[in-house]
């Protein structure tokens, strides 16, 4: 029998894997990636790790952006399982008018986040024992217009630089990253400029609104402390991350997929692939082909399912990728006990 979930990791990572087996105290950093509802599929895992298996790591660093932004914080608040399940089950349920603008859909989406953190939520991330750190798109010229047509003028310019160079994205955005105490290098963030600013009470829900403001579908978020006056999605810069990560400790990454695209702009991109020296120290949790194919319309939940369902269909459709990722959760849990996990190593 196939196990629900595969496992991918670079050359460190598996041969200290393979040694040691899968043990917490070879973790010290933790990634998220964009994703939007691609993250059903995980959020089981995700409860798994913040109740049985976080708990007995150090102190991690934990990176995300757009939703993988949000489920680092999640694991960063003084209760972590209750924060992923309030912040699943407001997003399960999420609905919009035909027609909604922009406003609206902020608007749901500074609930979202006052819904994630809860009372206290921000001052108990400030003090967690993880350092959080979170990606935004600083924006220049005219991604900094809310208005649609220099927006969509702004994004195809950046779409076609991005296609010679990613570095070509430095003109149109600035990666920013969020950050609790006193950043020490752990990140190669060379390729591209990049500001580090400090979290605060005031500025962390912000910053949580501004990694998840997809361009067009949401507003710009303006966040204290940054140089730039607007801030969108994460993953325009850092979908699901290429960098050079400098830890003592492997790199856990639960992800929708067994592989990275380096930016929003390269999706449709196949010859733009994530460096593996990038990935040596990472392991990589992915839902599996089988379960992916077990699913109604054998893919996983996406932002598309707003277009094309109706609430109810979504809303049943999600629960049960919510279910199979539970089942991946349970059968992981259980492999890593077992030491099974090593049948899913690819």
């Amino acid at each position: 029998m196939s196990l629900p979930f595969v496992i991918k990791a670079g050359t460190t990572a598996r041969a200290k894997l393979l040694k040691d087996g899968f043990l917490p105290e070879l973790f010290s950093a933790m990634l998220g990636a964009s994703g939007g509802p691609k993250w059903f599929v995980l959020s089981g895992l995700d409860q798994w790790l913040a109740a049985d298996f976080l708990p007995q790591t150090a102190p991690l660093k934990l990176l995300g952006s757009s939703v993988g932004g949000w489920r680092m914080a999640a694991h960063a608040t003084a209760n972590p399982v209750a924060a992923i399940t309030r912040f699943r089950d407001f997003y399960h349920h999420l609905s919009y008018a035909d027609g909604a603008t922009p406003k609206h859909i902020s608007d749901s989406s500074r609930a979202m986040v006052k819904t994630l953190l809860a009372e206290n939520g921000a001052k108990h991330i400030l003090q967690s024992r993880h350092q959080l750190h979170l990606v935004t798109a600083g924006c220049r010229g005219l991604l900094q217009s809310e208005r649609k047509a220099p927006q969509m003028l702004g994004l195809g310019v950046a779409a076609l630089g991005n296609m010679l160079s990613r570095k070509s994205l430095g003109a149109f955005f600035s990666r920013s990253i969020f950050h609790t105490g006193q950043y020490q290098p752990w990140l190669g963030t060379h390729d591209l400029p990049t500001e580090m600013v400090s979290l605060t009470e005031q500025n962390l829900p912000q910053a949580l609104e501004a990694t998840g403001a997809i361009p067009l579908v949401l507003e710009g978020v303006s966040v204290e402390g940054s140089r730039y006056p607007l801030h969108r999605d994460g993953g325009i810069i850092d979908y699901h991350f290429d960098l050079p990560i400098n830890t003592d400790g492997l790199v856990l990454y639960p992800h929708f997929y067994d592989k990275a695209i380096p930016g929003w702009f390269d999706k449709s991109l196949k010859w733009r692939k994530a460096s593996a020296a990038h990935y040596d120290k990472v392991v990589m949790i992915a839902p599996s082909p089988s379960l992916v194919a077990g699913l109604p319309y054998q893919k996983l939940s996406d932002r598309k399912d707003f277009e094309n369902f109706d609430d109810k269909t979504r809303i049943q459709y999600w629960q049960q990728v919510i279910d199979a990722g539970n089942h991946l959760a349970e059968s992981f849990a259980s492999a890593v006990k077992n030491g099974q996990w090593q049948q899913a190593l690819l």
